[in-house]
């Protein structure tokens, strides 16, 4: 008996980075046993080929003779940590992947870099450390001193809830960040500093430089794999005290974690669009909670899930009211497009009011920002004859003109066509372009002024390594007179030459099919306001729109975020949306249209029948199930789009049973299923 029980090999769960629910069993072989622990990968037999997959644990097995046998231990040393393995699981479970593909987006690619990268690491530390001149501290002022008195107070403690840093633009959040970091090191630990931009993870690296120096490590997704793996060995061998970065240096894995900071809390950009579609914030909170740090949020415009979270005691919200140096807020005009086209009798671009106030900063050398939410030259080409608006074929979007490439282009399947000559419909040989975006105002800007010196910052003009860096050093250095963009110029940037802020057109965005447009256009406005007066001269704001009434600009102009969020929380406690309640959003999409929508259908029977039961009504406060409709963007990349959505009131049980339900749904031959649970768009 003994003898057979020595021949049966031990075996292991492992996780596979496919959309595949659960975890598979294989036999550890012989001379493996001490390699093949929980973290290091796996080369395995999978079906007809082969693939890579990471061991998560033991497991035992009466059936042995069946199972497939590990290929290959990859690892000599577990490459995911047991926390990790730990935070994967969660992300899996919370949001629907599998657990092979949370671990998969954790990691860096590093492969073909392990021994370059050993070797590299050798060198660095024979290499002379680089010294960074110190910043002298700045004294702080009555709310930055009370604020931080809080957090190190919480630091003191084993448990403690996350803090919300709620400040006006120019407050001083960085310095509190700063010192709060500084803290966490001095108590012999680490931490994670979150930031929602590439473009602001290279302005706040030079601001931290000077404080901690060769403590301070960098990731971000413009790193080669070989440079993302050395910053990450770097990290983990506890080389590194501080990791800046966006939304993926949330899995850094550093040793004696303290302290996450997350900057700019409000923004979009911490939501991932692709498998796993988590949200870093509540990443961020997870980990805190399980490894004993500190999670401090810092925004001037919260989002409402977070300033809700405040008013049921479960965040923090430490208030800073005034700018450093009791420096004013910058004063906000509106200028009512309505009237400035019924005295032109057509679309304008830049108001007189905002043309006026151009030529001031010029003539004074002062810097100027422009913002437009929206990129190209031209939103979209028409037919002055029929109407017929030049579309692209795989979307129900109308094409945008971009000069510089002399092209119709998709801004969402990247569609390409040359302007047409004649209508595609009528055959009129006139065509007319109608709107405007971020390359018309640099145009149009530029015609006026030909001696100022200006700059564009959108998607379109970044695209090359090292262009987000070039364009704010230039506008940093003075070099640039005037700085037209997108949203990417609004983003916490500091500025002190900034004196004047022109808002182009308020309103792209604000009459967006989605609950949330009112909260984005308001966030928005507020932060590129922000960007005004933040040096020794006052700052003006200049909102052009159409719509002067609507709350989200009238609140913008007096900075009032407070009033906006009990106005917007009003709209959703009636509708019961977020932070009311979560969603879950399942989008179906498939090339032919009648598919999509049967699909959608049969889904919501079966979510209804396996969450409500046959009595629905007996649950009607618990779970609602919504649909299916159609998207507002029906037709996107050749797909027509379904959705269906679960609405759970705050409070009540999260059904994560769901991931287990819908492996019962009959898969269908051209149609696809994505989940997006606490979704920021539905579009």
């Amino acid at each position: 008996m003994q003898s057979l029980l020595d021949s049966i090999s031990p075996c292991v769960n492992i996780a596979v980075p496919l959309p595949i629910e659960g975890l598979y069993t294989y036999t550890v072989p012989h001379g493996m046993e001490d390699k093949a622990r929980a973290g290091v990968r796996v080369r395995v037999p999978f079906k007809n080929r082969e693939l890579i997959g990471y061991i998560v644990g033991d497991t035992q097995s009466e059936t042995t003779a069946r199972l497939k046998a590990i290929l290959e231990v990859l690892d000599e040393e577990p490459v995911v940590s047991a926390s990790m393995l730990e935070l994967t699981r969660w992300i899996s479970e919370e949001y629907g992947s599998s657990w092979g593909e949370a671990i998969e987006n954790a990691l860096p690619k590093w492969v073909k870099y392990g021994k370059k990268a050993e070797k590299s690491l050798a060198r660095e530390k024979k290499a002379a450390p680089v010294f960074y001149e110190q910043k002298a501290d700045l004294k702080l002022t009555e709310d930055q001193t009370h604020a931080f008195r809080i957090i190190q107070d919480a630091l003191g403690r084993s448990e403690t809830k996350p803090i919300l840093l709620y400040g006006v633009t120019g407050s001083g959040k960085s310095e509190i960040y700063i010192r709060a970091i500084r803290e966490v090191i001095a108590r012999k630990k680490s931490a994670i500093c979150l930031v929602p931009e590439i473009a602001l993870t290279e302005q706040i690296r030079r601001f931290f430089l000077h404080h901690f120096g060769n403590e301070l490590e960098v990731l971000h997704s413009k790193l080669s794999d070989g440079e993302r793996f050395l910053a990450w060995k770097r990290i983990e061998n506890g080389e590194r005290k501080v990791v800046l970065g966006p939304r993926s240096a949330v899995f850094a894995p550093i040793p004696h974690l303290g302290l996450i900071v997350m900057d700019e809390e409000h923004e979009g950009s911490y939501k991932q669009e692709t498998v796993p579609r988590y949200h870093a914030r509540e990443v961020a909170a997870w980990r805190a909670g399980r490894e004993g740090a500190l999670f401090v949020l810092g925004t001037a415009t919260p989002s409402l899930e977070t300033m809700y979270r405040t008013e049921k005691a479960e965040v923090i919200r430490v208030d800073l009211s005034k700018r450093i140096d009791e420096k004013a807020m910058p004063e906000v005009k509106l200028i009512d497009l309505k009237d400035a086209v019924q005295s032109r009798k057509r679309a304008i671009i830049l108001s007189a009011p905002l043309v006026t106030e151009i030529e001031h900063n010029l003539q004074r050398k002062e810097g100027t920002l422009l913002l437009l939410n929206r990129r190209g030259f031209s939103t979209h080409i028409h037919c002055p004859r029929c109407g017929t608006v030049e579309t692209c074929v795989s979307c129900q979007v109308s094409l945008t003109f971009h000069q510089e490439a002399g092209l119709l282009l998709c801004h969402y399947c990247n569609f390409q066509k040359a302007v047409p000559e004649i209508c595609s419909n009528c055959k009129t040989p006139m065509l007319r372009f109608a709107g405007y975006g971020t390359e018309r105002v640099e145009s149009d800007v530029a015609q006026r002024w030909p001696g100022a010196r200006i700059a564009r910052m959108d998607t379109d003009s970044v695209r090359k390594k090292g262009s987000h860096e070039k364009i704010l050093d230039d506008f940093r250095r003075e070099k640039i007179d005037i700085l037209i963009g997108t949203q990417m110029i609004a983003k916490g940037f500091d500025f002190p030459h900034v004196t004047l802020v022109g808002v182009i057109l308020a309103d792209v965005g604000l009459m967006l099919p989605d609950f949330r447009s009112s909260e984005r256009t308001f966030q928005l406005l507020t932060q590129v306001a922000g960007r005004a007066g933040r040096g020794l001269k006052a700052g003006r704001v200049l909102i052009q729109t159409f719509s002067p009434d609507h709350p989200s600009v009238r609140f913008a102009q007096k900075h009032d975020y407070l009033n906006f969020y009990r106005h917007e929380l009003s709209a959703r406690l009636e509708h019961g949306y977020p932070p009311c309640s979560r969603l879950i959003n399942f989008i179906v999409r498939s090339h032919q249209e009648k598919k999509a929508y049967l699909y959608a259908r049969e889904l919501r029977d079966l979510l209804k029948r396996e969450l409500l039961g046959d009595d629905a009504a007996a649950v009607p406060q618990a779970i609602q199930i919504i649909g299916p409709s159609p998207l507002p963007f029906y037709k996107l990349r050749g797909h027509f789009r379904w959705h269906v959505m679960i609405k759970v009131p705050r409070g009540h049980e999260y059904p994560r049973k769901i991931w287990g339900i819908l492996p019962n749904l009959k898969k269908q031959s051209g149609v696809a299923m994505m989940a997006d649970v606490d979704p920021l768009n539905i579009l």
